[in-house]
């Protein structure tokens, strides 16, 4: 007679969500702000007691992309290709010019340029009023409905 060994499959989604939570400090709290996913369920899911699929497609969707990042994401995308990719998303989506960009970090036009082809052109002084600059504007255009007093 042959046995059958049934694997109870690994749940990765949780996995990382535990590595985000013990090793990077982030809180139930935090998730459930991100997420709008309630913070019983999670705390439920934590402990085994729920599953993803108890989630809507798209919450479980956004958990799973969310979970991966804080997990390993941020470690693996350089500070500077963060902030490129910051700087992508206020160019393509947004709508704003280098020159915009460059006005509010005060630095030149050309400057912008030059760190959007090769990170290391700039220092890290006009870096750093590249990235608050960059990630101030990113913050103020993402959702027009979170006000800024209300954070």
């Amino acid at each position: 007679m042959q046995t059958i060994r049934t694997e109870i499959p690994r749940d990765i989604i949780r996995e990382k969500l535990l590595i985000a939570i013990k090793e990077y400090k982030i809180t139930l709290n935090t998730l459930n702000k991100v997420t709008g996913i309630d913070i019983n369920w999670l705390s439920d899911y934590i402990n085994g007691k729920k599953k993803r699929d108890d989630l809507p497609i798209e919450k479980s969707g956004f958990l799973w992309e969310l979970t991966v990042f804080l997990s390993e994401g941020i470690k693996m995308i350089s500070e500077d290709e963060r902030i490129k990719g910051v700087i992508d998303i206020l160019v393509q989506i947004f709508g704003l010019e280098y020159e915009t960009i460059s006005l509010y970090s005060g630095l030149e036009k050309q400057d912008i340029e030059n760190f959007m082809k090769d990170t290391n052109s700039i220092d890290y002084e006009k870096k750093y009023k590249l990235a608050t600059a960059s990630m101030m504007l990113h913050y103020l255009f993402k959702n027009p409905n979170n006000s800024i007093k209300n954070n």
